[in-house]
């Protein structure tokens, strides 16, 4: 898996390609703990070219969500990434978005 990040002002965009996994979830962890330390407005995570996310990926989205706060915790997930959140009611309590543009321009 590889990440990258990108500061926006006050908004920080972490993306994430390839893998997301027991063995590559901490690379994302490290990055959101650095993120949030700046206490950015908006956290968008771009999962969009994830191949594959794990549980204990999925564990990762619901502590980073609660670890966020006070910042907005956004999510830009493709196809599969949704299929497998659907099956955890992760949709119910994220702000997921189809693409990042979206992600960046909704009022909240």
């Amino acid at each position: 898996m590889t990440v990258s990040a990108e500061h926006r002002g006050r908004d920080v965009v972490l993306t994430a390609t390839g893998e997301l996994d027991i063995a590559t979830l901490p690379k994302l962890r490290g990055l959101i703990r650095l993120a949030l330390v700046d206490r950015p407005r908006l956290l968008v995570l771009d999962l969009s070219e994830l191949r594959f996310i794990s549980s204990s990926g999925l564990g990762l989205l619901a502590g980073t969500h609660r670890e966020a706060a006070p910042a907005e915790l956004r999510v830009v997930a493709g196809t599969a990434v949704r299929r497998v959140m659907a099956f955890t009611d992760l949709l119910e309590f994220l702000n997921v978005y189809s693409t990042m543009e979206e992600a960046l321009t909704d009022a909240g």
